[in-house]
């Protein structure tokens, strides 16, 4: 191929987010204002009793999904809202298929069911499902052409070089598994670092959510709505404001969450009561727990004055108040605390116009799905004698996929938290790319990424 099939937009609504655009491919005006209603329908209980009472429709993304047996309704939960569909066979046959998939629902609210004074259920008419689309074809030409690392990186808006990929290495990590356990990280770093915005753009493009730290009903399962959680349906949940967990406004929600997150970051194994095996499933489910290095609410635990000691001991003392820190910490692939500050818009990838480029979504879907492939196939490179060889193992083929190469004394001392990725890649001063840029045509609504479903 001659050249990159990249995309830029102008963003005409502040309401919608880059994540929105890329998603539904609502490149031009009149498609995001079309888009735009749908969405900021289910953004609260407001905005959805107006939706209801003026007949409209909107799109979201459900926290959970459940069964309401007594009416034979399939429930979705979304911000504390609830809303509930007839379940007729053919969208239950769809929903046994819902798990690691990436899909949407537009839906037209059509009663409102009063439960409690603050609460109802909402039942919708099925308007549609989305599901993400891929075009193999354009991905593995491309990866015959250009690194693999590269093409991640044009994914989310970023340019190609060795700083942008050392700030985002972090999160592509988790969105692989091997040898049919999850790969784990836990980085610090300060604001503006790009984590956030990064992970939003992912959910577009893979199995996987952005929240903060969830309580167990909506990690796992909720007993009293018979809905099951997030890690059913995502095999990457990337976890927010995790500086304010380990430093004390939501230790409360980590310790109630702690003896479940450990059963299924090892194992994939997840039970709603560690004494019970009561609605318990297994689901390889990847975690990225992401923070403020400058939070105050970490005191001193980020201060270059302990920097002799690792990003794992830190971590494991940030983590003292729950009991057995060590097995949260054993279970982490890799280990980043980065307090030097870096404007993650100096690094996006921009056009002639000064706007952001990124992969075409359908591109970078399947090309992200080809390099998941392409790491479940990698060898066993070092014996296991060892959680750290474990991860050994993992990063290693990972990186081999991606065509990063370091040596395997630098992949072990990354591992052990000793080193970073911006220590190792950044210094080698790899800058620049010859990367040719080709781009699209912006297609119209009616081209969206998403094809209809159940209706």
């Amino acid at each position: 191929m001659s050249g990159l099939p990249l995309i830029s937009f102008r963003r005409y609504f502040d309401e919608l987010t880059d994540e929105h655009i890329i998603t539904f491919e609502a490149w031009t005006k009149e498609a995001q204002e079309k888009l735009l209603p749908k969405i900021l329908a289910g953004k609260s209980v407001f905005t959805l009793e107006a939706c209801y009472r003026k007949g409209k429709t909107l799109i979201l993304k459900p926290d959970s999904l459940g069964f309401n047996h007594r009416y034979n309704q399939l429930t979705l939960e979304k911000a504390n809202q609830t809303l509930a569909l007839n379940l007729d066979d053919e969208l239950l046959d769809l929903v046994t298929q819902l798990q690691d998939s990436n899909i949407y629902f537009e839906l037209k609210p059509y009663k409102k069911i009063p439960v409690s004074q603050k609460k109802a259920v909402y039942l919708c008419e099925l308007i549609a499902i989305y599901e993400a689309d891929y075009d193999f074809d354009t991905a593995k030409e491309l990866l015959k052409e250009y690194k693999p690392a590269d093409l991640l990186l044009l994914a989310v808006g970023y340019k190609p070089d060795s700083l942008s990929l050392a700030t985002r290495l972090p999160q592509f990590l988790p969105l692989f598994q091997y040898e049919d356990k999850a790969i784990h990280v836990f980085m610090l770093t300060p604001p503006r670092y790009g984590k956030t915005r990064t992970a939003a753009i992912l959910r577009s493009l893979s199995s996987s959510y952005l929240t903060v730290f969830p309580s167990p009903a909506k990690l796992v399962y909720d007993g009293a709505k018979n809905t099951y959680g997030l890690t059913y349906f995502y095999n990457t949940l990337y976890i927010d404001e995790i500086d304010k967990v380990a430093g004390g406004r939501r230790q409360d929600t980590f310790k109630e969450s702690y003896e479940i997150l450990l059963t299924g970051m090892s194992e994939g194994y997840w039970l709603r009561d560690v004494s019970s095996k009561a609605e318990d499933f297994r689901n390889v489910v990847s975690f990225c727990f992401m923070g403020n290095s400058k939070s105050k609410e970490l005191g001193n635990y980020t201060q270059l004055s302990d920097y002799s000691k690792s990003a794992r001991y830190k971590i494991r003392e940030m983590f003292s108040y729950v009991d057995n820190p060590e097995a949260f910490v054993e279970r982490l692939a890799y280990c980043e605390i980065i307090t030097e500050s870096v404007q993650a818009y100096k690094l996006l990838n921009y056009s002639e116009d000064k706007r952001v480029m990124y992969l075409h979504p359908r591109v970078a879907r399947a090309v992200i799905k080809l390099l998941q492939d392409g790491v479940k196939e990698q060898p066993v490179h070092r014996n296991v004698e060892c959680e750290l060889d474990h991860h050994f193992n993992a990063v290693k083929s990972v990186l081999n996929v991606l065509e990063v190469e370091l040596s395997d004394s630098t992949i072990e001392s990354l591992v052990r938290g000793e080193l970073t990725f911006t220590d190792v890649l950044v210094s080698e001063e790899k800058q620049g790319s010859s990367i040719d840029y080709e781009e699209l045509r912006a297609p119209d609504m009616s081209e969206m990424l998403f094809r209809d479903g159940v209706s």
